[in-house]
């Protein structure tokens, strides 16, 4: 499969200018130039995959409690956008499907993020899953699905084979190279702290493609990029700071 990476993937929209995995991150994250975006997906109390990134709402929207114990009706009517700015209030939580739609039409490519709450993570995947084959079969070379849950992507690697996978890792613990073999996966996203040129030339040596995250200084952006990543993902406008 040929998949066109771009340098820089805008982490959970543009997360430096607008609120984190919206629709309006997404327009704002392609207008400032992305081809790329980063987002995260976990499931409703009624099995509807939606976009947020901690298991607790509060921090991105005016909610309470467990994401996973509102319905996706009852997410709708949180506010996602004026804890950023007042500018953004009104914001809504999108679902998976409604993302899908907005980055097919803003010609976004996507890193799909399996963020599943505790205890969710199978029926999680698998759905995220349904979904990729149902409404993304042509999509299959601009879409990555990445996990830090081995079992999300072990269950992406059975249900959506089609669609490449990411091995997402903070510490890049010494199991990594047979944990991304053993599930199939097409690049390694570690946590750019714990890379340097060494382990960059590692990994592409064992056929895997390296996405970083989320850098946001362009002196570490620059040397990352230096050493051979393939994407640094980001809250920042960064090729701008970079050309």
């Amino acid at each position: 499969m040929s998949l066109r990476l771009s340098r820089f993937v805008g982490h959970r929209g543009i997360a430096a200018e607008a609120p984190e995995n919206t629709l309006t991150g997404f327009r704002l994250a392609a207008e400032a130039g992305f081809s790329w975006v980063e987002f995260d997906v976990m499931l409703s109390a009624d099995d509807v995959p939606v976009l947020h990134h901690d298991e607790v709402l509060g921090r991105t929207d005016n909610g309470v409690g467990p994401v996973a114990a509102q319905t996706a009706a009852q997410l709708k009517t949180l506010d996602a956008g004026a804890w950023f700015g007042p500018g953004f209030a009104g914001e809504r939580i999108p679902t998976f499907e409604e993302t899908i739609s907005c980055c097919r039409a803003l010609g976004l490519s996507m890193n799909v993020e399996i963020k599943p709450t505790t205890g969710r993570e199978v029926r999680t995947a698998e759905i995220v899953s349904a979904f990729l084959n149902r409404l993304c079969p042509d999509l299959t070379d601009r879409i990555i699905v990445s996990s830090f849950v081995p079992e999300c992507l072990r269950v992406a690697q059975e249900k959506a084979p089609d669609f490449l996978r990411g091995y997402l890792s903070d510490t890049m613990a010494e199991d990594w190279h047979a944990a991304a073999k053993g599930l199939g996966c097409f690049s390694i996203h570690p946590n750019h702290a714990c890379l340097d040129a060494a382990l960059i030339t590692a990994v592409h040596e064992s056929g895997f493609r390296v996405l970083t995250y989320t850098v946001n200084d362009p002196a570490r952006a620059a040397s990352l990029i230096g050493w051979g990543v393939d994407a640094v993902i980001t809250d920042e406008l960064l090729a701008d700071a970079l050309a």
